[in-house]
């Protein structure tokens, strides 16, 4: 069983760990990068769609980007709320062996990232219409790759499925190319007014929290994943099917 997870858009170096290793598709993100630091800041701006301020910052960084384990280790450099709902403060060693090996983070500059990788930190959403090698954007461009990676990953786990709490953007990039059952989204509701919704908030927390409860609980099955209880959330099974388990916090 592997946990997908998307990457955040914030990120810090002030990590405690040291890396221990290097993505595993380090070569398909070379030739990114070696695209991304041919751009000027406008064209920075208008493919990442962000401001001036924030265009120079990256420009910067692409600049700086080395494969090599002198980067910060991933799990900490990402700093998102989901991320931080994780608490990484109260995880033992035994729960960051388990991520190490249980947990993949997408991105759209290094593919997969396991939590121990060395990274350097970046702005580069799945979604960008950078073109590599001629195609015509990053989906293209990683095409089965991550989603073979992945898959080879956990071939040998007593549970080979994909247990994805990313979002559709990072979804979009692995999905098409993973049998049906093999790929198990969780979903996070809350209720309000009698209604089951989905809310970004709500859900990114959830997320974090899923993924600290699967690490101390050293999750192996699907049954072990629907045992999540955190802040009020359950378990609901007529809301489930095989593709995808809900959990819902109500009241």
């Amino acid at each position: 069983m592997l946990i997908l997870v998307s990457p955040t858009k914030t990120m810090r170096t002030d990590g405690k760990r040291r890396p221990t290793g290097l993505p595993a598709l380090c070569t398909h993100s070379e030739k990114i990068l070696e695209e991304l630091k041919k751009l000027n800041k406008q064209e920075i701006q208008n493919l990442m769609k962000v401001n001036e301020k924030i265009a120079k910052e990256n420009k910067e960084r692409f600049q700086h980007i080395k494969f090599d384990e002198h980067g910060t280790c991933a799990l900490e450099t990402y700093d998102g709320l989901q991320f931080k709902s994780i608490q990484l403060e109260e995880l033992d060693e035994e729960a960051w062996d388990y991520l190490q090996t249980h947990m993949r983070i997408l991105s759209g500059l290094y593919g997969a990232v396991r939590p121990l990788d060395a990274i350097y930190p970046y702005r580069l959403e799945m979604q960008a219409k950078l073109s590599v090698d001629g195609s015509k954007n990053l989906y293209t461009y990683w095409h089965d790759a991550i989603a073979n990676h992945c898959l080879d990953v956990c071939k040998d786990d007593d549970t080979p499925v994909l247990l994805s709490v990313a979002s559709k953007e990072y979804e979009k990039a692995i999905q098409p190319y993973v049998p049906k059952e093999k790929f198990i989204q969780l979903v996070f509701k809350i209720e309000k007014q009698g209604k089951l919704k989905v809310e970004s908030t709500q859900a990114k927390m959830a997320r974090g929290a899923m993924i600290a409860f699967l690490a101390k609980s050293k999750a192996q099955t699907l049954d072990d994943v629907k045992k999540f209880d955190t802040d009020g959330y359950a378990y609901e099974e007529e809301l489930s099917d095989e593709t995808s388990l809900v959990f819902v916090k109500r009241g």
